[in-house]
Formats: C-alpha cells, sequence, structure tokens
C-alpha cells in the first residue's frame, strides 16, 4: 500500500541500505524511550512497566539487566555522562536518579504535578524536563535539585530539543505551538502557533536543515527559524510521529509513528527512502522511540509491542 501521495525515491534506496540484526525482548509493558551514555557499549530502555533495562549494542547475547524498578509507567529518560546518571521520569511527574554503575536508584524528586514526557540534556550537569502539567523545568543532575521551573502552557508539554549554538529551547505543546526559549532563564523568544493540527509530539534541530517538528496530525514539517515559516510539509505517516531521528553520515531523517512504521527520508530533496514495517522485520504495534549509534551504524527502535529492534544501516558503492 503505498502511502498518502509519496513515492520511494528508488535510487537512493538502492545507496542507503538496511539489514534488520536481532530483536531484544523483556519488558512486560510498551517501551517508550531509549538512551546510550557516551562511550559505553550498552544501552539502555523505559517503559510502561516502570522497569530500567541495560542491553548490550553488539554481540550475540540478547538478553537484558534491570538495573531498576520505579514501579511506575515511565515515559522519558536521558543520560547525564558526567556521573553516570541515568534520569527517568514517570506518569505521575516523579524524576528517578538512577546510578547505572551501582544500579541503585538514588531518589525520586517528585515536582511535576503531571506525567514527564521528555527530557533533554542540556550539558555534563543539567537536563530539561516537560510536563503533563504544562511546566518546564531545569535540574541540576549533581544535586538532583530543580533550579528554574516556568508554565508554558495550560495544556501538556510533550517534547524538547535544544540547540547548543544558539541556547536556544524548543518546546512541543498539546495546545499544538512550538514554543521557543533561551535556557538561560526560560525568556521566551518566539511561539510558533498552531504549528500542528494537533499536540505536537516529536522535535528534532539539525543545523544545516532547521528546525524539524512532528505531530499527532502525522504531518512533518521543517521550519526556516530566521522568519519561523514552515519551509516544508509532508503528510508523512498514518498517524501519530512520536520520535524524528537525523543522521549525519547518511543525511537522513528518521521517523517512527503510531501507524507501526519507521520512515526514512532524504533530508535534501524530503523524499522517502525507506519504510521498515512488519512485513520487514517491523513492529506490530505503534513505534514510540529510535536510538542512533554512529560508532556501530545501528538505528535502534522500539514501541507498543514490547520489542526493541536492531537494524544496520550502510550505504552501497556499487
Amino acid at each position: 500500500m503505498m502511502f498518502k501521495n509519496h513515492k520511494i525515491n528508488t535510487s537512493l534506496s538502492d545507496t542507503i541500505l538496511i539489514d534488520k540484526i536481532s530483536d531484544h525482548s523483556g519488558h512486560n509493558a510498551a517501551i517508550y524511550s531509549l538512551a546510550k551514555a557516551s562511550g559505553d557499549n550498552f544501552f539502555y530502555s523505559v517503559g510502561g512497566d516502570g522497569w530500567i533495562v541495560k542491553w548490550p549494542l553488539t554481540g550475540s547475547i540478547l538478553d537484558g539487566v534491570l538495573i531498576g524498578d520505579t514501579g511506575g509507567k515511565l515515559f522519558a529518560m536521558a543520560i547525564a555522562s558526567k556521573n553516570h546518571i541515568l534520569v527517568a521520569g514517570d506518569i505521575h511527574g516523579d524524576l528517578f536518579w538512577i546510578d547505572i554503575n551501582t544500579k541503585e536508584i538514588l531518589g525520586r524528586s517528585a515536582f511535576h504535578k503531571g506525567s514527564i514526557f521528555d527530557i533533554c540534556v542540556i550539558n555534563v550537569s543539567q537536563v530539561v524536563t516537560v510536563s503533563g502539567d504544562g511546566y518546564i523545568c531545569l535540574w541540576d543532575t549533581e544535586q538532583r535539585l530543580p533550579l528554574l521551573s516556568k508554565r508554558l502552557s495550560s495544556q501538556g508539554l510533550r517534547c524538547v530539543i535544544y540547540d547548543p549554538t544558539t541556547g536556544k529551547l524548543f518546546v512541543g505543546a498539546s495546545d499544538n505551538n512550538i514554543y521557543v526559549l533561551d535556557v538561560m532563564g526560560f525568556d521566551q523568544k518566539h511561539v510558533i502557533t498552531q504549528a500542528h493540527q494537533n499536540s505536537v509530539f516529536a522535535l528534532n534541530f539539525v543545523p544545516s536543515i532547521g528546525l524539524i517538528s512532528g505531530g499527532r496530525d502525522a504531518h512533518l514539517k521543517i521550519w526556516d527559524l530566521s522568519e519561523y515559516k514552515v519551509v516544508s510539509d509532508l503528510p508523512a505517516h498514518w498517524y501519530t510521529i512520536n520520535k524524528i531521528l537525523y543522521i549525519a553520515e547518511f543525511n537522513i531523517v528518521v521517523t517512527a509513528s503510531r501507524d507501526k512504521t519507521i520512515r526514512l527520508w532524504d533530508a535534501e530533496s524530503n523524499t522517502l527512502i525507506h519504510t521498515l514495517d512488519v512485513q520487514k522485520g517491523g513492529h506490530f504495534n505503534s513505534v514510540n522511540t529510535l536510538l542512533w549509534n554512529t560508532e556501530h551504524q545501528i538505528l535502534i527502535s522500539a514501541g507498543d509491542d514490547r520489542v526493541i529492534r536492531k537494524w544496520k544501516i550502510k550505504r552501497n558503492d556499487f
């Protein structure tokens, strides 16, 4: 079934090849977030079962190791590499601090009054959380304390991305807006109103491309930030876009969707290269999250089917 009005770019689909590597199972509920520590040969997952699980990035071992059980549904995760602290946010708005070396839950911070939907690393000692309560919060990962908070919307905040070159934060919200903030003080620089026809679920920022957004309207948009105007609007999926990745080595954008597919796009022409669906060894349910490992050229995906799938991406030089 060809989706919407897009045709696959056959020349690029022949050039960029994708091979399924393996599946990892063990979670008892949907998986919502993946993360990796710098220089580590492992990656981590969190999900609706409240588990934090450590998985091997390469090799023949497929089993994961449980390093923490929070007892509540976890939607978001990030790793502060300086002190190897994994930060995970749950459905109740609690933030958990886990030492990934000792497998010890160091503490739980109760600040947000709604689900923590996304966590973004700012630097080696700071992360930002966004929540269903409409608040954004800056945290000190060494002291495990909130440094700054601000309510942006009367509705939930769904995603956040940071541009270190300009010090700007981009926040996608359930009011359909994208908020642009200065990381120092959370001063509001701009609001892209009605950026999507429904909630903004996914964001990424690529200096050579601009701001990339995806929403419950299933559209993938690229924004020119000099005028905050949309320069590309693709009806990219059938349902919600949950995650957006950019892979610089191949100059491709990767999207994960509730329609059970992963799609790869040529970042230059905005054309479709590949669709990974169940017929190609993909997911049976919503694909919620993605992770890219540059060293091994591995794409990792996970979602509602409770399975983590690994894909090798390579270029065919003919």
